[in-house]
């Protein structure tokens, strides 16, 4: 899910309890994925090649942490990636590691600054997806996970993972296709959705998110 890796949370339960300090990271490495994986670090795609890294941050870079449920901070300052000399694909998500290449991921997110809804899905083809006053409009990239609480339904065509396009919404529903396919669904399920800022990012083009309050790239914890 979303948030603190199982490395991060480690960390910080044991600095709760008094066992292991944990102190400020001099440096923080952005990184940014065209797939996301598991809690453990496991299972991301990051962008490779075409003259790409992750770029460097030090805490003036932030804004300050606030909000609650979740609780989240942005960059104050714009992080700038090195131009590409091949196309990146279509990156979805963030992440902050302790190291330039390799290292540890500490914690992740979807880019855009958009809440997980409840949702509930019909057995329909295709399912329609119920999350009261989403605001989604056609075409809008969103993905749909049963990780904090509900039940996956039955798929009949197509299927819920990864990134999911929006059609056909109205004000409290709309159905998804996964690439060109409707999802089709047998039966009922729960979970949440949420809206993704997805963006491809081709050769040539400068990838750079924009700094203020809040900045372009939120990273948010429960």
């Amino acid at each position: 899910m979303t948030g603190f890796s199982d490395y991060t949370a480690k960390k910080v339960l044991d600095h709760i309890v008094g066992k292991t300090a944990m102190g400020a990271l001099p440096t923080g490495y952005i990184a940014l994925f065209t797939a996301v994986g598991a809690d453990d670090g496991t299972g991301f795609t990051e962008v490779a090649g075409g003259s790409y890294a992750r770029v460097a941050t030090a805490g003036a870079d932030w804004n300050a942490a606030a909000g609650s449920s979740p609780s989240s901070n942005s960059n104050a300052n714009a992080m700038t990636f090195p131009k590409p000399t091949a196309d990146w694909g279509t990156v979805i998500a963030l992440g902050i590691y302790d190291a330039a290449t390799g290292g540890n991921l500490l914690m992740w997110d979807y880019l855009g600054n958009y809440p997980w809804l409840p949702a509930t899905i019909s057995a329909a083809s295709p399912g329609v997806i119920t999350a009261k006053g989403h605001g989604y409009g056609a075409g809008d990239k969103v993905v749909y996970s049963t990780e904090f609480g509900g039940t996956a339904p039955a798929v009949s065509q197509g299927n819920l993972t990864g990134l999911l396009d929006v059609v056909s919404p109205v004000a409290d529903s709309f159905t998804v296709k996964s690439g060109a396919t409707a999802v089709n669904t047998s039966g009922t399920g729960s979970g949440m959705v949420r809206k993704v800022a997805a963006q491809v990012i081709s050769s040539g083009v400068v990838a750079s998110f924009a700094g203020g309050t809040p900045g372009a790239l939120v990273l948010s914890a429960a």
